[in-house]
């Protein structure tokens, strides 16, 4: 087992939000459809997806993560 440091926590928050806003001006910016409640819906789906990966992708990174005794 691990916990991982805060810097670690406070870099991937600050990396989750620049990650989390592009995603959203790519779907605002695309306008796939008129309706408002249907581009929530895409940035959402989507986000959840980015969200997915960027979490495997950081439990590779072994920076910031510490042996729990």
């Amino acid at each position: 087992m691990y916990k991982e440091t805060k810097l670690r926590t406070i870099l991937k928050t600050i990396l989750w939000r620049l990650f989390a806003t592009f995603n959203s001006f790519i779907i605002l910016y695309l306008a796939m459809t008129d309706k408002h409640i249907w581009n929530a819906v895409f940035m959402n789906v989507s986000g959840f997806f980015v969200y997915f990966f960027y979490e495997r992708i950081w439990n590779k990174i072994p920076y910031g993560k510490v042996c729990d005794k």
